[in-house]
């Protein structure tokens, strides 16, 4: 009825079954710190079932069978060596007998060298969390206090100097007062700046308020440094030290994707602008160089489809943005009929209004959109100043295009090209 290591909820006290014997149970209160195992009458437990005084419970220390030390690890090696520590103790038939107990715990301490009270902390630990290897693990993630304030005394906190003179500066509640003037006054309004120059800026500072402090007792970089690393997130540091365009362009976090409240095909269009990366010339004059040629291109925001194109001479405006809508409104069979290329429709199925345009705040952004909009029920959409992350699917798809020509054709910007 009752198996080994299962946890019990008796009275809302967790225990832990450590060895089923005839007509008893050994078990031991989980999260007691001083608990010791003890026998329980196992009709009392049936008992204790019939009353719902006593369920079973989830056992909180079953993440630690999933734990693998690396191995030859210095994790690993003390372990294992705990574990062998206390095999005498744990492994004898009778250890709930205190008496046994005892006598195993002295047999231990006098053989290897260790304390009683490390002993006693890891036979607990050993039936508390499971009576596994695991759950010997050192606990290093108890260690220490990452990221808390120490409350500053008369002596300097951290490690003692060894090559330096002097033993230090104690950072108390004025010096961090002066830190923070500094910090908020140079670091995070000066994106150009090193902290070994916000360091000098700061003794600047401290010598006009004690300017009898030698150099050496002046609080270091190094405890700046903790001081700003503790109480500044980075996030938030980030934000103020980058430019507000770039912050919003390249470095602020992402909290969605392209696709999101798009529902399907047909639900957004993005619609961008660039000039090639070609030089292009005349087809009567081939010594001619006519330009750059801008192109123009509708995407599907959810298929990634592109819907519409054009290509021209004449620079980015509403009568070029309108022709490569006009295009993505188009059935594509006659549209490429018009070119010589036979398509079935299952090929470029991309014809019909969108339920909204998104747009860079340049052709579309005026009243002459404004028919679109009101005739066919179409949203148009303008991202914000110097966003052109905000429609990334035509921005990439840009450099995607012109990366299939540029390697092969002549009069590439950016190429090269010596004749012999």
């Amino acid at each position: 009825m009752f198996r080994v290591n299962e946890v019990l909820d008796y009275n809302g006290q967790l225990f832990r079954v450590l060895s089923v014997l005839a007509e008893e149970v050994v078990w031991i209160k989980v999260e007691d710190p001083k608990a010791f195992p003890s026998l329980v009458l196992i009709r009392e437990l049936v008992k204790g079932l019939d009353e719902d005084a006593l369920k079973r419970a989830n056992d909180p220390f079953a993440d630690l069978a999933l734990v693998t030390p690396k191995r030859g690890s210095a994790t690993q090696k003390r372990r294992d060596k705990n574990h062998a520590l206390i095999q005498p103790i744990v492994s004898d038939p009778l250890f709930y007998e205190p008496n046994v107990r005892a006598s195993r715990i002295k047999e231990v301490v006098a053989n290897q060298k260790v304390s009683m009270p490390t002993v006693y902390t890891l036979i607990r630990r050993y039936w508390q969390q499971g009576q596994t290897p695991n759950a010997l693990l050192p606990n290093y993630k108890n260690s220490g206090a990452k990221g808390k304030k120490r409350k500053a005394n008369a002596k300097k906190l951290g490690r003692p100097r060894i090559y330096t003179p002097g033993v230090g500066a104690v950072v108390d509640d004025e010096v961090e007062r002066l830190f923070r003037i500094t910090i908020d006054k140079h670091w995070l309004k000066d994106t150009e700046i090193s902290f070994s120059y916000l360091h000098r800026r700061f003794k600047d500072r401290y010598e006009a308020y004690y300017p009898d402090v030698p150099e050496e007792e002046i609080p270091s970089k190094w405890q700046m440094l903790h001081f700003y690393k503790r109480e500044y997130a980075q996030a938030n540091s980030l934000e103020k030290r980058t430019d507000r365009i770039k912050y919003n362009k390249d470095v602020r976090p992402l909290d969605s994707t392209a696709n999101t409240n798009v529902l399907g095909p047909g639900s957004r269009y993005e619609i961008d602008a660039t000039i090639a990366d070609i030089y292009l010339v005349s087809d009567s004059e081939r010594g001619n160089i006519v330009g750059r040629p801008v192109i123009y291109l509708v995407k599907d925001v959810f298929s990634r489809m592109v819907t519409g194109f054009y290509v021209g001479f004449e620079n980015a405006s509403y009568v070029a943005a309108i022709q490569a809508l006009s295009v993505a409104m188009t059935d594509k069979v006659s549209l490429c009929a018009d070119f010589g290329f036979d398509i079935a429709n299952e090929d470029w199925p991309t014809v019909g209004l969108p339920s909204a345009i998104l747009a860079d705040r340049g052709e579309l952004l005026g009243h002459q959109i404004e028919s679109l909009e009101s005739n066919f029920s179409i949203r148009v959409e303008n991202t914000p100043p110097y966003r052109g992350d905000a429609k990334g699917i035509v921005e990439r798809n840009f450099r995607t295009l012109q990366a299939d020509f540029k390697p092969f054709a002549p009069g590439v910007v950016g190429c090269v090209r010596i004749v012999l």
